[in-house]
Formats: C-alpha cells, sequence, structure tokens
C-alpha cells in the first residue's frame, strides 16, 4: 500500500512523510511566532496611574475610571449620559 505510485514517481510513503513535515515545520513557525512575536496590546484599554490614591494599572479607554477612589483616568472618549 505505501509503495503505490501516486504522482510521477512519488509513492503514498514520499507524501505521507511531506506532509508531516510540512505540519511540523507550521507547528514549529506559530510556537515560534507566540515566542518571538511580542504582546500587542488593546486598543480599547490603556495604562494609566491614577493622581488621587497612586493605583497604576489598565483601564478602559473610553470611560476608564480608579477602582480605588473612583476618580477619572485616562482620555475618557466616551460622551458622558445626558
Amino acid at each position: 500500500m505505501m509503495d503505490k505510485i501516486v504522482f510521477a514517481q512519488y509513492t503514498v510513503q514520499d507524501l505521507l512523510i511531506a506532509a508531516t513535515l510540512a505540519v511540523g515545520i507550521l507547528i514549529v513557525l506559530v510556537i515560534l511566532k507566540q515566542i518571538f512575536g511580542g504582546k500587542k496590546g488593546s486598543r480599547h484599554i490603556q495604562a494609566v496611574e491614577c493622581t488621587g490614591c497612586g493605583w497604576q494599572g489598565q483601564v478602559s479607554r473610553y470611560a476608564g475610571r480608579c477602582p480605588v477612589c473612583n476618580s477619572p483616568l485616562g482620555e475618557q472618549k466616551a460622551e458622558p449620559k445626558r
């Protein structure tokens, strides 16, 4: 079964080996991309420091508030409720 010629001089075994190598290379590339690719930041979150209480962390870019003292933080792009 493995020595059956499928295409030109390539056998089933040759095609299975090539497919396994291709999948293996893709897996290695994905792993390397995760390791060396870096971390992308969200465009909806920003890092801030509260001037009132000194809390540091990440808040929403649209309606960011300090979780400790509730003071407004960051860009505050959201419009207030009327």
